[in-house]
């Protein structure tokens, strides 16, 4: 029993010590933040996600985040958009600031478990997808009682091969169109989805010789 008890007590200790709890990053005093989904998964990776307001210039809610973050701290320019990055132990933590139509600035911020993100390389989709597609993105979400996932794929398939092949992942989860496609035409289909659990939209669109895919589900957790 004590040999037990003491096994116990060092795995629960090993564990507090590998522990890496999501790191914190203060917004600004006068924001007003946003919380996106409750559990995000992107491409497998778990991320933590938050869009942040505030009536404050983009270059003060830069030098914000700049001494929030501390140093090391890598900054990029994408046009007006400014980009901070920085590695925190097993998280990767990205900030996106740029200003907005109704004059406010606008932070996203990311931070991605990436101790998590080496166990994900290799997982399965758990979607029957049209044969020889590339999953180019692959969001997923838990927000209350609802569960949202979109999908981007892209394959050299036609779109009424696509359409029906997808069709068939779908049914498999309940859902079956809700009627003749919103859109038909020779360069897209859009289908609407549905069933007892839940809804779906695929868009399809084909260019130079290849279709890409966004499939967007929402279902009911049970």
């Amino acid at each position: 029993m004590k040999t037990s008890r003491l096994a116990l007590c060092l795995l629960m200790t090993s564990v507090a010590a590998h522990a890496s709890p999501w790191p914190r990053v203060n917004p600004p005093p006068d924001a007003r933040v946003e919380t996106i989904g409750e559990q995000i998964r992107l491409n497998g990776i778990p991320m933590h996600m938050a869009r942040i307001r505030a009536r404050s210039a983009t270059a003060e809610m830069l030098d914000h985040y700049r001494e929030a973050l501390g140093k090391p701290v890598a900054h990029a320019q994408v046009a007006d958009t400014h980009v901070l990055s920085q590695r925190r132990g097993n998280h990767f933590i990205t900030v996106s600031i740029n200003a907005t139509d109704d004059g406010l600035s606008e932070a996203l911020l990311s931070i991605a478990d990436m101790q998590a993100a080496r166990q994900a390389a290799d997982r399965p989709l758990a979607f029957r997808l049209p044969a020889g597609s590339e999953t180019l993105s692959d969001l997923e979400s838990v927000d209350g009682p609802i569960s949202a996932r979109q999908l981007v794929l892209e394959n050299a398939h036609t779109l009424r091969t696509n359409l029906e092949q997808l069709s068939r992942s779908l049914a498999d989860r309940g859902l079956t169109p809700d009627g003749p496609p919103l859109t038909d035409v020779d360069t897209a289909i859009v289908q609407g989805f549905h069933g007892p659990f839940g809804e779906a939209r695929l868009v399809l669109v084909r260019h130079d010789g290849s279709t890409r895919a966004v499939l967007t589900l929402r279902l009911k957790r049970s």
